[in-house]
């Protein structure tokens, strides 16, 4: 096989590590709108990484309307984005993943960000976690209802083509079961899984990856075996 060109990440949960925030805040959420919440695995296993029309549509309401589910989407982000704002130091980008992505930006290597979050949550990351500092909305592909969210594989085959890649081309990071599956099918050339420490593996029913992390601290090595050469 050939060595990698480029590299799709998923944020929540890969690069930034707010997996108990999300259940939270669904939790909050569907005790609102009368929804029975479903346990922290089965958010973990199946609700990681789709994207809320998914979610709500998908689990509880299947005909509500778009009124409705922005109105869902509206309370839960809002909730999530409070719970990080409350603790400032403790929900940030790691320093490992900040110098790892300060080295993307100063080298030739097309990256990008393929996640399940919606417009409101990509402008806080932008702003409140300085996200600016290495992406933007070129190089973020977000939640739009304009295509089916992972499991499905079109986001990472649009991720491929805004870097100017095939999938083969591409290694995905991801942490997420729905992710991973997203990933296969799209043809991504690798797939690294790195989830939160204490969490579950996304490794479900024979689903496999090439390597497995819970942070970015080697990052320098899983990058010269991708590339097939030193960093």
């Amino acid at each position: 096989m050939a060595p990698i060109k480029g590299l799709i990440f998923d944020f929540n949960g890969t690069l930034f590590f707010d997996s108990e925030l999300h259940l939270r805040a669904f939790f909050e959420a569907f005790a609102r709108y009368g929804a029975e919440p479903r346990n922290n695995e089965f958010m973990l296993r199946t609700f990681f990484g789709r994207s809320n029309e998914d979610i709500f549509r998908g689990f509880y309401v299947p005909g509500a309307s778009d009124e409705l589910l922005a109105d869902f989407e509206e309370y839960k982000e809002s909730r999530y984005q409070q719970l990080i704002l409350a603790e400032p130091d403790r929900y940030r980008i790691s320093d490992d993943i900040c110098r790892m992505l300060d080295f993307l930006k100063n080298s030739d290597i097309p990256y990008c960000i393929a996640t399940g979050s919606p417009k409101l949550n990509v402008d806080f990351y932008l702003k409140e976690l300085s996200l600016d500092r290495w992406f933007s909305y070129d190089n973020i592909i977000y939640a739009t209802g304009e295509f089916s969210g992972k499991p499905a594989p079109d986001i990472y085959l649009i991720a491929a083509k805004r870097l100017g890649l095939t999938p083969a081309d591409c290694a995905v990071f991801e942490d997420g079961t729905s992710g991973i599956t997203a990933a296969k099918a799209a043809g991504a050339g690798k797939i690294i899984a790195v989830w939160e420490e204490g969490y579950p593996s996304p490794l479900r029913d024979g689903l496999t990856v090439d390597e497995t992390h819970h942070d970015f601290k080697d990052w320098k090595r899983i990058f010269s075996s991708l590339f097939e050469k030193s960093f």
